[in-house]
């Protein structure tokens, strides 16, 4: 019901944007390495695509002059060329996407995990912050006992008419392809409410202690775009087997298997025995809290291996990644650097990081299942955000952290 404006390509007009960097950059997120032909024909349509939206872009931030732009989740070039416009015309943005705890949601005004301005901060700046181990506690308790925010009431869904989608058709195919035909037959069906997953119970987890490898499926934008030629799961699997060999031989492997399926040839040589472990996705958060060290790209629910003092190695960019908190590595170094991460130990540091990272990095507003405190947070971001704010009006109050346990009253109170 809101108002909507449709940006027409217009002449290709470049201006000073960067364009080439955020072909390069879709190209990435794509999936698209190397310098192929496919890369290249790609960029160049790419390239040719933003150079026909940035003029009608550009007018039109000029015109309304938007107090924030706001950019939800995707990290795609047309999202970017957005960013880029709005701050050289001199206007704040706000990004927002998925956090690394259910639930959660990223805030930051440069981007997206390995794009976040918190993962280019050191460890200096974070010695103002005080450490609030009551809130790093209530996160892990929070995510352990998968608990579910009381949402508010959501408005009933109108399902457009066939006649209307099938008119709709023709121009998102010329504007996107077989994607946009998708989306203007079934893209209503995002605004229905999620359905309610039944918990499956998460596998036995060994008794002995063990090593968490924490797979991602490889089509991610965390992994295509925060790492650097991301090994493969076999790649990962096997480099995480040696390095808790090299620390000792009776040192079990848990690997967390991905949402999506895994290609056959990932497994060659490679079977569950009985020091390695495959066990579901689902229960990735007690083996990341479980682990004697946990080891992946830049799985979200490593955050959670953190809250619980576990070591983390990550071979990509990660929002979480800070010098003395975790180890960035290369996958053929993780032997060498698994017993010098379990030898560290800067408690402080960690502590101030995460507390900073889930208490004011994130919002506790939830994407699925928002509340009446989630969204009063979400609101306080933006007004914090905008270049004019009017006086007079008083903020909606906002507790940072999860509903439960922080909101739990002490007995006899």
């Amino acid at each position: 019901g809101g108002a909507t404006t449709l940006l027409e390509p217009r002449s290709p007009d470049a201006m000073r944007a960067p364009l080439g960097d955020l072909a390069d950059r879709e190209c990435t997120r794509r999936g698209l390495g190397g310098e192929t032909s496919a890369r290249r024909r790609h960029r160049s349509a790419i390239e040719r695509r933003l150079a026909r939206l940035l003029p009608t872009l550009a007018t039109w931030i000029e015109t309304h002059r938007p107090g924030l732009v706001l950019l939800h989740e995707q990290r795609s070039a047309e999202h970017a060329l957005v960013h880029w416009a709005a701050r050289e015309l001199g206007c704040p943005v706000l990004w927002t996407g998925d956090g690394l705890l259910p639930h959660t949601l990223q805030a930051d005004e440069r981007g997206l995990d390995g794009d976040a301005a918190a993962s280019q901060r050191r460890p200096g700046d974070y010695r103002v912050v005080d450490g609030d181990p009551a809130l790093l506690q209530a996160c892990l308790s929070n995510v352990l006992a998968r608990t579910i925010p009381a949402a508010l009431t959501r408005r009933e869904v109108v399902v457009p008419s066939m006649w209307a989608r099938l008119g709709c058709v023709w121009a998102a195919t010329a504007a996107r392809g077989a994607g946009g035909a998708r989306s203007a037959l079934f893209g209503w069906r995002r605004a229905l409410p999620p359905r309610a997953n039944a918990h499956r119970a998460p596998l036995q987890l060994p008794r002995a202690p063990f090593v968490t490898v924490l797979l991602q499926d490889e089509g991610q934008a965390r992994v295509t775009m925060d790492a650097v030629a991301p090994p493969t799961a076999g790649e990962l699997i096997r480099a995480s087997i040696a390095a808790a060999a090299r620390l000792d031989a009776q040192l079990h492997v848990v690997v967390v298997l991905p949402r999506r399926a895994l290609r056959r040839r990932e497994f060659v040589g490679l079977c569950a025995t009985g020091q390695l472990h495959f066990v579901h996705a689902d229960a990735a958060p007690e083996a990341a809290a479980l682990a004697v060290a946990t080891i992946t790209i830049n799985h979200p629910l490593a955050s959670l291996a953190l809250l619980a003092g576990t070591p983390v190695l990550h071979v990509g960019r990660a929002l979480y990644g800070l010098r003395g908190v975790t180890t960035h590595v290369a996958t053929a170094e993780l032997a060498e650097a698994l017993p010098e991460a379990l030898a560290e130990d800067h408690t402080a540091l960690r502590q101030r990081f995460l507390t900073w990272l889930f208490g004011y990095g994130h919002l506790w507003c939830s994407a699925t299942h928002p509340d009446h405190n989630g969204l009063a947070g979400f609101v306080q971001a933006i007004e914090a955000r905008l270049a004019q704010r009017h006086p007079g009006g008083s903020l909606p109050r906002y507790r940072r952290g999860p509903a439960w346990p922080l909101a739990a009253e002490p007995h006899g109170s």
